[in-house]
């Protein structure tokens, strides 16, 4: 490994002086100055980190932070183009090629996060504080969780890396993706009692148009905001050549879809520090998909309608205290979530057959914290004490006609379940001199209440709850203004999930069932992590490497039998998957002078996981990644522009072991080049434009093919757009 991170930081040292340099991740721009109030960056900026806001140059953590403009510039669309140019972090989107009652390939979409090689519901994922819902999937049904969040409401999103559990609990096992919307005073700056932004945008890679409008006014102590987009798409275009019916067609399945997000929010401040916030928010995707590839000399076609919904509401209360009380904020939320998923399959000579798939969630929570800041000594603490709780009912059904041999619809993967969360955290913020320190300590407590259910007969359910302290220490020393080390110490924890600790499925005629095990344990992990940043003269470098163990991973495995209708085979979720991570990522983001801006960030890391005793690679490990590339902005910001230069390696064999049943298809490294620009056509009116993957190149990111074999004739049905564009034209009033 220590050879490949050495071909790798010279490789990152050549690619820096050949490829002009573009702005990435954290600086994808000329950061913006401060205005005249003296008010910091907010790309700088991070709470995530610490619950606290801190320059992401002052936090023992590596963590990014992405504005509205900075999603604006690169004709950001969805979480996918959010890290389009982040290394280390990736969002799973396979090709739509799934059967009505038979495989799931890509109809979760944009499936969520992978954060240092751990993804899926191991990684937290917020929005102003409350989680997303859970994916999920069993059988033909696939839930993603990518989809929850429309970028068109968001003002800012966090992506931390490392275990989160000690300030979030449950689900920050590898890492926290935190989304933030906009407030109405993001838009009435300079004493405005009226202000918003409206917004439209095409890309050609999906044909999709969207729409955004935002409106705020303010009077008085009042403020208010409603904020609206739209989009309607089509299917993701790739560089397949085979079109027709049928499982060699590599051309993109035809699909169209459109999506509505909402937000309304209602600000009062009556002075004193005392602000009072009501928000509600409502989302919808929906998807109609005619899956070609699912045609045989069976199957005349298969049809399938998808639709996602989360609607939440939410009451927030925050005072700027006085003295050693800095800042108390308690929260009230509701959160609902339903995902639909139906397809109608057309058969030749058996009777045609439906299936619907349903996942949906209710949760209430709330949460309160207080930050103190006061001196002992020559120690100067900010502290927080908080706590949360939070109750979410998760349930699903199994609909349709024409079920499987020995089943009855509707039923149920697992029973209706009420699944409570609750914690207890302090953090403290200890500065003494040029050390900081970063402490805090968590306890979480966790319960499941499976229902009794009339569509789960010979189900016995099992309650299961459970407890977990999550530790955290942090620390900066700075060496000088300029330079300055840090480390940091996690651990994580994700409880068991209702489907995983109480899932039941038989179908004894053909030998298998699917039983409870009210003996899961959390999944947990441990972290280390350290650097040395720079940043002085315009200029900001961080270099990190890690370290992270999980223990007690969860899988589903044949526990028993023998796959006969006398001796059924048992699957069971059991702990059994250990894992370990280790990486180096860095990144640079430099002022040139005259307006020039040069930026470079790359990550590399290798995993290998245990299971019964047998050690193979990690395959969720993303390949190393540079990214770089040269930007320019006029100095009165009229106009100005970015080039991306953005190199994938391929995934070594060695690394792919156990995921397929004969060699895995990897594919070739690849290099492609992105521009951007801007320009501003008077007064808060810009235009954008962008063109990705100039050169046309054809290319596969890893984690969409994991699993695909090398013997797969239809690679190509997993290849990214070739070159497209995209254009936005907006008016901030």
């Amino acid at each position: 490994m220590i050879h490949s991170i050495v071909r790798l930081a010279g490789a990152a040292s050549l690619f820096a002086y050949l490829s002009f340099a573009p702005a990435v991740a954290q600086a994808q721009q000329a950061p913006v100055t401060a205005d005249e109030d003296d008010k910091p960056d907010p790309a700088t900026i991070t709470v995530t980190a610490t619950r606290l806001a801190t320059d992401t140059q002052k936090v023992p953590a590596t963590v990014t932070v992405v504005t509205d403009e900075k999603m604006a510039d690169q004709l950001v669309n969805d979480v996918k183009d959010l890290v389009r140019f982040e290394p280390g972090v990736s969002v799973p989107r396979q090709p739509a090629r799934f059967g009505a009652a038979s495989g799931t390939t890509g109809r979760a979409g944009n499936e969520g996060f992978i954060v240092r090689g751990i993804g899926g519901n191991r990684v937290l994922i917020q929005v102003d504080g409350v989680r997303v819902p859970d994916g999920f999937t069993f059988g033909a049904q696939s839930v993603g969780r990518g989809d929850y969040v429309d970028l068109g409401l968001v003002k800012s999103v966090e992506i931390l890396r490392g275990p989160a559990s000690a300030l979030y609990g449950s689900d920050g096992l590898a890492g926290a993706i935190s989304f933030t919307t906009a407030d109405p005073s993001d838009f009435l700056g300079g004493g405005k009692s009226v202000g918003g932004l409206v917004r439209a945008g095409y890309q050609s890679s999906d044909q999709e148009w969207s729409e955004t409008g935002i409106l705020a006014g303010k009077s008085g102590a009042w403020s208010a905001m409603v904020a609206y987009t739209r989009r309607d798409f089509g299917e993701l275009e790739n560089q397949g050549s085979v079109g027709g019916s049928g499982a060699a067609r590599t051309k993109a399945n035809p699909q169209d879809g459109d999506s509505n997000a909402v937000l309304g929010r209602i600000v009062y401040e009556p002075g004193t520090g005392h602000k009072l916030r009501l928000t509600g928010e409502y989302l919808d995707n929906h998807l109609d998909s005619n899956v070609l590839t699912s045609v045989t000399a069976s199957v005349a076609g298969t049809t399938a309608n998808d639709s996602t919904k989360r609607k939440r509401a939410a009451f927030d209360w925050t005072w700027d205290g006085q003295g050693a009380i800095q800042r108390t904020r308690l929260s009230l939320y509701w959160q609902q979530s339903e995902d639909s998923q139906f397809s109608a399959e057309d058969r030749v000579t058996l009777a045609d057959r439906t299936r619907l798939n349903t996942f949906d969630n209710r949760v209430f929570g709330g949460s309160g914290e207080i930050v103190l800041g006061y001196e002992t000594g020559p120690l100067r603490h900010r502290l927080i004490l908080g706590a949360d709780a939070s109750r979410t009912r998760q349930e699903g059904i199994r609909d349709g006609t024409v079920p499987p041999t020995g089943e009855t619809y509707p039923t149920r993967a697992f029973p209706i379940t009420d699944f409570t969360l609750a914690g207890l955290f302090v953090s403290d913020e200890i500065s003494l001199g040029p050390v900081t320190l970063f402490p805090a300590l968590r306890f979480d407590h966790y319960a499941l209440d499976p229902k009794s259910d009339a569509a789960l007969p010979a189900f016995n359910s099992a309650s299961q709850s459970g407890s977990r302290v999550s530790p955290k220490i942090g620390a900066t020393l700075a060496l000088s203004p300029d330079v300055s080390l840090f480390a940091n110490y996690a651990q994580g924890f994700k409880a068991p999930e209702p489907s995983q600790v109480n899932q039941f499925f038989q179908n004894l005629a053909y030998g298998y069932r699917s039983e409870p095990n009210p003996n899961l344990k959390p999944e947990t992990s441990r972290s280390v992590e350290g650097g040395i940043r720079f940043g002085g003269g315009g200029v900001r470098v961080q270099l990190t490497g890690f370290h992270a163990d999980y223990d007690n991973f969860i899988s589903q495995e044949v526990v028993g039998g023998a796959f006969t209708p006398a001796n059924p085979a048992v699957y069971q979720f059991i702990n059994l998957d250990e894992a370990r991570v280790t990486g180096i990522e860095g990144r640079v983001n430099a002022e040139l002078g005259h307006g020039l801006s040069a930026n470079l960030a790359f990550a590399y890391a290798d995993g290998d996981v245990i299971r019964n005793g047998t050690k193979a690679s990690l395959s969720t490990v993303d390949p190393a990644k540079i990214v770089g590339g040269l930007g320019y902005r006029a100095p009165d910001g009229a106009y100005g522009g970015q080039l991306i230069v953005t190199h994938s390696t391929r995934k070594e064999a060695t690394a792919t072991t156990g995921v397929c049943t004969a060699a895995c298809y990897r594919p070739d490294a690849f290099t492609i080049v992105d521009a951007t620009a801007f320009f501003r056509v008077s007064e808060g009116l810009t235009l954008r434009a962008g063109v990705f993957n100039l050169f046309d190149a054809k290319y596969a990111w890893w984690n969409d093919v994991r699993g695909l074999a090398a013997s797969s004739t239809v690679k190509d049905a997993y290849t990214q757009p070739g070159r497209n564009g995209s254009v936005s034209i907006s008016y901030r009033f």
